[in-house]
């Protein structure tokens, strides 16, 4: 959720409150952000992290018909975790739908992955692609990986190579990252798309186990070694 406006003083501040408490649908937002975060500035606590009030500033955005306020709404009533928000997929689906119609990418995809978490696997990617028509929304993994476990969409590895090819640290998080490189070592050590290279495959695991925490990197390299252990 983008930040409209700028906050470096506690004026600056309590001006966001008042334009959230007039009605300004994009304050809402900010100062749901900025209860969810917590705002810190020269060692004094200008917001207090206040989880309860982010929820119900959302909720005010939501009721607003603010377009980011129904997604992340949704994003609530998908989590369920939370006292204050009983779990109600439905009613997300309904939201992330909305929000999508509207033209947001990031509910096409949470769309996604209602669907997919209800088991329909051809629905879910059709979601994943119009969510990334120009192979530049961050969440194209999903993509990659359905098609390279032929889940919701026939089985293509190559095209499922070069995705997480192109899955980098500045577009992606790091944790697609990680997992798109243990992927192509994964490819890399099977050679059945493109030839078999323990050195690549070795090059890709060692990256997407770079901060020691990638389990299923770690027990293929116990197969191949590390680097370090075989010169």
């Amino acid at each position: 959720m983008t930040k409209t406006f700028k906050i470096t003083t506690t004026d600056d501040w309590n001006s966001l409150l008042k334009k959230a408490e007039s009605g300004n649908t994009n304050a809402m937002n900010d100062v749901a952000y900025w209860y969810d975060n917590g705002l810190t500035i020269d060692n004094i606590e200008i917001v207090q992290i206040q989880p309860q009030l982010a929820f119900e500033w959302i909720k005010k955005s939501y009721e607003n018909g603010n377009l980011d306020g129904i997604e992340k709404y949704a994003d609530y009533l998908s989590n369920g975790e939370y006292l204050y928000c009983e779990k109600n997929i439905e009613l997300a689906m309904q939201l992330y739908e909305k929000a999508m119609n509207e033209g947001s990418t990031t509910a096409t995809h949470s769309l996604g992955i209602e669907y997919r978490n209800k088991q329909n696997f051809k629905k879910a990617f059709e979601l994943y692609k119009k969510a990334n028509p120009s192979s530049e929304f961050f969440q194209e993994l999903s993509i990659g990986l359905s098609h390279y476990y032929a889940i919701g969409t026939t089985k293509y590895k190559m095209k499922a190579l070069k995705i997480f090819e192109k899955i980098k640290i500045g577009k992606n998080s790091e944790y697609e990252v990680d997992e798109a490189n243990y992927l192509i070592g994964k490819i890399y050590l099977e050679g059945e798309i493109v030839e078999q290279s323990i050195d690549k495959a070795r090059q890709y695991l060692e990256l997407a186990d770079k901060n020691g925490d990638h389990r299923s990197a770690q027990e293929l390299l116990i197969i191949i070694g590390r680097k370090k252990m075989i010169n």
